[in-house]
């Protein structure tokens, strides 16, 4: 692979894309001085292959033409698929040409219109051109037969979207587009009869989840035959992804590769497919490169999900566009520095490009997942089911525009003629009144027929023309909107409602102001028995939800007569239940209602399995959700090899499991516990009720604890049935410095909730903190925090027991409870800093020590955090790193010369040692074992230990006399 660059800086500083044509002969690149320029491939080849060491600037390579079409930014420039002498380009302007020739906009397209090109694409058959703008449109053109149409309205937008990127797939059947509502529309297109026909037929979501902030351009890219769509700047979280979808797969993710930081912005696919091996096909692949504005080249096996190669910082300013030429071993890259990247590949070096053939069965195996046009394909509805799309909305040439037809426009003296004419008829219209609606009388017997309505307004209509003014020839177009107003109000009359009354018709009268629509009207008999009609129009049915129990009875069935006595509407009204009546109202739990602390739910699953881990055999306690009701109850049953063993149904949700050495317990969404023993499935006690939902189930040996959604804590000792000890976790939230007068505010998350088989609680938070409730002083103690970690020398911060963290075995024989805390702390400390807990508190360590009284700091948090892990290790009874711990402290006082701690520490190994020294300890009740090791056995060592330790032998040879280790000394 070698790679170089041009020497001079082209485009005024900035190139914005490069294309190869169809014959690999001539390369084109566009950019900020509106230029395109071709280039020819012979000559960048022998650029490129120059034997000058790689990044060596080559002289004397130009262009061979340039092309002064646009007078702005020039945003892409596309080679045609079928004509290698063709070309279109797109511009900031909103202008699109086709070589010299001006596509768009046509000269009877709207100026208003146009908007600036943001991505553009050619059909794999070189007949259409479709572009997006800067507002929101995805365009098309028909270069054969010169016609223009508007692509995006099939999205059915209130608001437009722009659309970053715009593409042809390489089989003539797809064009697809990426926009940033970060949604990829997919549309499907098919020629009948020579017309084409585009149809919206999927909206691919669930990819990205976040827009980079100032990204205006985006490539994607087809594979060779037409399987892979690759979607560039698809951000999940912190991370940018290039998904590849799949056709074969309906259009799902096949897998997503991570090679650049935050940006990358452009992808394009190799032209030729490759193989791991000359000879088999059993690993075929696509070669795939990306880069963007980390100003990273990164290079894929679409096979694999790690990249080829990865060039970083090759050029100062970002890529803009990439392309391969067509023999699938050089690869251009542009970018916003102004110069052209050049790099090349040895033969194989990507791997062994397949035969034709294998291109040709890919091609026809692709050819089948094409479905008709008129497919229906599923949906997903509201309800949740998936359904057939009915509606098939076409966009089809028929009704596009003719870029070609002449601009029709009105010479200045119709337009005089007309300006004329229209005042004269409406001074006629004035003259005569509005027409006003009378009420007709029964009609007499002996008068004579009256005229019917078209006979009056045809003798209206006569004697109007009659005296209008003799236009000129040229006036025939206002006679004719004449006719055209006459022929209307013909057919608004003829659509009123005629009646028939003595053998005589009767027209119903019509009311000019509303438009001749027909409104709803009511009958109301006067005093005088003359029928009066009235508009109701303002009254319409209104639909009301059904109110609340809590509602007033009589306003409820006021609301309901009111409804029946509207004469607006005769539909019958369905007979409402009326609601049923309780002895008193609901009661609920203070607790829940005013709780301070909010802990989220685990959400019911469908189907939970749980192994038991305490059998030798495989036993497996299986939960099946129902309804949650009694029509449908949740099934419990326990497994030995797929043999049942008991089976138990309960009317609720079970959403958590739990096993202890002799039973199981089951929590139900609404807050209740179910305990059964192990091997009979016999009811160990009768329904725990806590009252709110459980957010924690956890057990250990023959302890059960609990914690619900308000964060009330619950351990429970089923061996003896027994309570151990009632808790809250608000302490540990900091609820006294989180507290708003407002409402809630959001705490430190809880990240773990256990209990160990002494049934002590542990808990540790989001913050690095960890803790665990002495019963005995009924409060919360720290066992870990993050201050230890940025100066203790004796923070653990290895990962060799990180993979111990599952909740199974979390408390092994071979765990060390301190150690896993402490893991957890080093765990949210890099979550937090991203950077690794060794930067992060080398720089707070370096400003901290170098100030004046911070001297001794590391020195000093070390031993208070030795104190507090020897303190916790007696809490809870870890013996093997409570003598570990212990003994690293006693060394370490005797370092650094704390003689009043190391004479404290061994004064209470030693204990009272006469008859009056046990009456002034009766009330420490000195007790001779500490951690499962005798005192005295732990002060000999104390001894050995820090017998080297000059400046403490003192204190070590007068507690070595105590106990006999040391001799008094012979005078002479």
């Amino acid at each position: 692979m070698r790679f170089l660059k041009l020497p001079s800086v082209l485009h005024g500083g900035q190139i914005h894309a490069v294309d190869i044509n169809s014959d690999n002969t001539k390369v084109a690149t566009a950019g900020k001085d509106g230029l395109v320029l071709v280039w020819s491939m012979a000559q960048l080849d022998q650029a490129a292959s120059a034997e000058q060491g790689q990044g060596a600037l080559v002289q004397g390579v130009g262009p061979l033409e340039t092309h002064h079409n646009h007078a702005l930014v020039v945003s892409v420039v596309r080679w045609s698929p079928s004509d290698p002498s063709q070309y279109v380009s797109g511009d900031s302007e909103g202008s699109v040409y086709l070589g010299a020739r001006k596509l768009f906009p046509f000269p009877a397209q709207d100026p208003g219109g146009v908007s600036a090109v943001i991505d553009l694409s050619w059909s794999h058959d070189g007949r259409l051109v479709a572009w997006s703008t800067a507002d929101g449109k995805t365009l098309l053109i028909d270069v054969a037969n010169n016609t223009f149409q508007e692509l995006s309205r099939l999205q059915h937008l209130d608001t437009p979207v722009i659309q970053r990127s715009v593409l042809f797939d390489p089989t003539n059947n797809y064009l697809i587009t990426l926009g940033d509502d970060t949604l990829i529309y997919l549309y499907q297109y098919a020629y009948e009869n020579g017309q084409y026909s585009f149809r919206l037929i999927n909206k691919i979501s669930r990819l990205i989840n976040k827009n980079p902030l100032n990204v205006h351009y985006k490539r994607i890219s087809w594979s060779p035959d037409g399987e892979l769509v690759s979607i560039p700047t698809a951000s999940k979280n912190q991370t940018a992804l290039i998904s590849l979808i799949s056709r074969s797969k309906n259009w799902q993710n096949r897998i997503s590769l991570v090679g650049h930081g935050l940006t990358c912005e452009v992808v394009k696919f190799n032209p030729k497919i490759f193989n791991s091996s000359e000879t088999d096909n059993d690993n075929i692949y696509n070669v795939l490169a990306t880069a963007g504005s980390d100003r990273t080249l990164a290079v894929w096996n679409t096979s694999k999900d790690t990249p080829i190669f990865l060039l970083q910082e090759i050029v100062d300013h970002p890529i803009t566009d990439v392309c391969w030429d067509r023999t699938g071993t050089t690869l251009f890259i542009s970018s916003l520095d102004g110069y052209l990247g050049i790099i090349s590949f040895e033969k194989n070096e990507l791997g062994y490009q397949v035969s034709q053939e294998v291109v040709s069965e890919l091609a026809k195996f692709e050819k089948e997942f094409v479905k008709p046009l008129n497919h229906k394909y599923e949906t997903e509805q509201p309800t949740g089911r998936r359904g057939n799309a009915n509606q098939i909305e076409l966009v089809e040439q028929k009704n596009s525009t003719d870029m070609l037809a002449p601009v029709i426009t009105e010479s200045k003296e119709e337009v005089k003629d007309a300006a004329v004419a229209e005042p004269v008829v409406k001074q006629e219209l004035k003259k005569k009144g509005a027409i006003i609606p009378e009420v007709l009388a029964p009609p007499d017997m002996n008068e004579p027929e009256p005229q019917t309505n078209d006979d009056i307004l045809q003798s209206a209509m006569t004697e109007r023309l009659s005296k209008q003014p003799v236009a000129k020839p040229k006036t025939i177009t206002t006679a004719g909107k004449e006719k055209e107003k006459i022929e209307k109000e013909k057919e608004k009359l003829e659509k009123q409602k005629i009646t028939t009354k003595n053998g005589k018709k009767r027209i119903q009268p019509m009311l000019i102001s509303n438009g001749g629509s027909k409104e709803d009207t009511k009958v109301e008999s006067s005093s005088n028995g003359t029928k009066i009609s009235t508009n109701n129009s303002s009254k319409s049915l209104i639909e009301f939800d059904k109110p609340s129990y809590s509602v007033s009875e009589r306003f409820y069935k006021d609301n309901k007569r009111s409804k029946q006595d509207d004469g607006s509407t005769t539909k019958k009204f369905k007979r409402e239940l009326e609601p049923i009546k309780y002895i008193g109202s609901p009661i609920l739990n203070p607790n829940t209602s005013f709780a301070k602390v909010r802990l989220a739910v685990p959400k019911v699953r469908l189907g939970f399995q749980i192994t038991s881990k305490s059998d030798e055999d495989t036993f497996v306690l299986d939960i099946k959700n129902g309804s949650g009701n009694e029509t449908k109850p949740s099934r419990i049953t326990y497994f030995k090899k797929d043999k049942q063993v008991w089976c138990d149904f309960i009317p609720r949700y079970i959403h958590l499991a739990t096993e202890g050495s002799l039973f199981w317990a089951l929590s139900s969404s609404d807050g209740q516990i179910l305990t059964y023993t192990h091997a009979s499935g016999k009811r160990l006690l009768p329904p725990l009720v806590l009252g709110s939902p459980i957010s924690f189930l956890e057990s250990h040996t023959n302890y059960l604890m609990a914690v619900t959604s308000i964060g009330e804590l619950y351990v429970w000792n089923l061996e003896i049935k027994k309570v151990v000890l009632t808790t809250n976790l608000a302490p540990l939230l900091e609820l006294s410095n989180k507290y708003q007068e407002d409402g809630l505010s959001k705490s430190d998350n809880i990240t773990m909730c256990a209990i160990t088989s002494s049934g002590i609680p542990l808990v540790t938070l989001s913050n690095g903190s960890g803790y665990l409730y002495n019963k005995d002083l009924g409060i919360w103690q720290t066992i870990t925090e993050s201050w230890w970690s940025f100066g203790s020398h004796f923070w653990d911060s290895s990962e060799e027991n990180s993979t111990k963290s599952s909740s199974s075995s979390l408390f092994s024989e071979e765990t060390s409870i301190i150690e896993l805390l402490e893991q957890k702390t080093n765990e949210e400390i890099i979550r937090k800093t991203r950077t690794g807990r060794g930067k992060y508190f080398n720089k707070i360590s370096k400003n901290m020590i170098m100030k004046e009284g911070f001297e001794n700091l590391e020195n000093t948090i070390s031993i208070s955090h030795l104190e507090n892990k020897i303190l916790c290790c007696e809490l809870l009874g870890e013996n093997k790193d409570f003598h570990k711990y212990f003994i690293t402290y006693v060394k370490r006082i005797c370092e650094l010369g704390f003689k009043a701690k190391l004479f404290e520490v061994c004064n209470h190994l030693l204990g009272p040692q006469s008859d009056e020294d046990e009456e002034n300890e009766v009330d420490t009740k000195w007790d001779p074992m500490v951690c499962g090791l005798k005192k005295h056995d732990l002060l000999k060592e104390v001894i050995l230990a820090c017998a080297q330790s000059r400046d403490a032998q003192r204190i070590l040879i007068h507690f070595g006399n105590k106990i006999g280790l040391v001799e008094d000394p012979q005078p002479i």
